[in-house]
């Protein structure tokens, strides 16, 4: 089962305690899973919808006490949509309390507020497996309920986005914060929990690998910088040799020859007495700057070799 659909198992199996709750989250489904044609509602039987229709048949019975067997037959027969018909005189009241009481509820309880956002989810909501990505979204059918979403989690201060994908409107949050609220607000605990727990182990695992890519990176350039010195030292030793070195210099540097992989602070106890690592970098420093007096001297008369020649 996907995590998208362990969210949806959770709230079909969260049946709101008052009536007003029950009527907004069924009001949500209805709007966002039905597809309005005159008097009737039609809600379509394809897998997309059956977690919002068997929410449905709950609230049906337990909001309006009307059996749901017809409609449950007519779902397992196949039927490619469940008809919400204002004709059928059982169906009145419930269509009669979708138009003027639920707006009212909406307006002023934060508690159907969230039972319409679950409705809505269920009808039409998506989340990603956070193992793989952080994103959460309700696929609209217009832009009107795509902006009655977003105003509805704004009163949670959930800052949603909104985007065009073919002809639906999609509203959605892709930070992990953000979704984290979001399941709380649609009171899915559970998923809340779970998706935290995910979060942390890749919290963990990506510092572990930022530090190993640091440390990588630090002993990379610490390979680079010895190689660099050495190759210094050498230059010094094969031409002027290491004896025109002061003392304490000397010695650093042939510290540095016999232990190529050392860090500076190792080079530095090694010493006798010991020197800090800023002592060992001065003295590295040094025969950088003697290394590439050499260089330049070295250049100058291959210059003027060269200039000769050309005479």
């Amino acid at each position: 089962m996907s995590f998208s659909s362990e969210v949806k198992e959770e709230l079909i199996n969260s049946i709101p305690h008052d009536r007003h709750c029950r009527l907004s989250e069924l009001t949500a489904i209805l709007a966002f899973a039905g597809k309005k044609t005159g008097n009737v509602i039609s809600v379509s039987t394809n897998d997309q919808n059956q977690a919002a229709l068997r929410k449905c048949f709950t609230l049906l019975n337990k909001t309006f006490n009307i059996n749901t067997v017809d409609f449950e037959q007519s779902f397992a027969n196949g039927h490619k949509s469940i008809d919400f018909d204002r004709n059928d005189a059982s169906m009145v009241s419930v269509m009669d309390a979708i138009a003027k009481e639920a707006p009212n509820y909406l307006l002023t309880n934060d508690c159907c507020k969230r039972a319409y956002l679950r409705g809505a989810f269920l009808s039409a909501g998506f989340i990603n497996d956070p193992e793989k990505a952080y994103h959460l979204e309700f696929v609209c059918q217009d832009e009107f309920s795509a902006e009655m979403l977003k105003e509805i989690l704004e009163d949670f201060n959930i800052g949603a986005k909104s985007t065009t994908r073919r002809k639906y409107n999609v509203v959605y949050v892709k930070d992990a914060d953000t979704i984290q609220d979001v399941l709380n607000v649609l009171e899915a605990h559970r998923a809340l929990m779970d998706f935290v727990n995910v979060r942390i182990t890749k919290d963990v695992r990506n510092d572990i690998n930022r530090r190993n890519n640091f440390d990588v990176s630090n002993l990379l350039r610490a390979s680079q910088t010895g190689s660099k010195q050495i190759e210094e030292i050498i230059l010094i030793r094969d031409t002027e040799g290491l004896s025109a070195l002061p003392e304490g210099i000397r010695e650093i540097a042939e510290l540095r020859l016999e232990n190529p992989e050392s860090s500076l602070a190792e080079l530095g106890q090694m010493l006798d007495p010991p020197v800090g690592k800023s002592g060992v970098n001065h003295r590295l420093r040094k025969i950088s700057e003697y290394a590439q007096k050499i260089g330049e001297k070295r250049e100058k008369e291959n210059d003027k070799e060269g200039h000769n020649g050309s005479n």
